[in-house]
């Protein structure tokens, strides 16, 4: 089981949750703010993602299903690769 992160545990609130009908395979999504936020939400996302890359990369990770293995996140990017098991 991972170490808590609270900053982590936010973020993962302020980011659109990932589709989970992925069939076997690599995949590259770009990772966008929640389409339900305010102008503040997003603000506090991109806050976020630009002082806190790890803690991002760390939301992310906690974001997926048990069968989505994180590759690589792309910071310059914000594509996030992963693999379907």
């Amino acid at each position: 089981m991972s170490k808590p992160n609270p900053l982590a545990e936010y973020i993962s609130t302020l980011v659109e949750p990932f589709s989970h009908r992925y069939k076997e395979g690599e995949y590259s999504i770009t990772v966008t703010p929640r389409v339900d936020l305010d102008d503040e939400g997003v603000q506090r996302y991109w806050r976020a993602f630009s002082k806190f890359p790890n803690d991002f990369a760390a939301a992310l990770n906690r974001m997926l299903p048990r069968d989505v293995q994180f590759v690589s996140y792309d910071h310059l990017s914000n594509k996030l690769t992963l693999l379907k098991k």
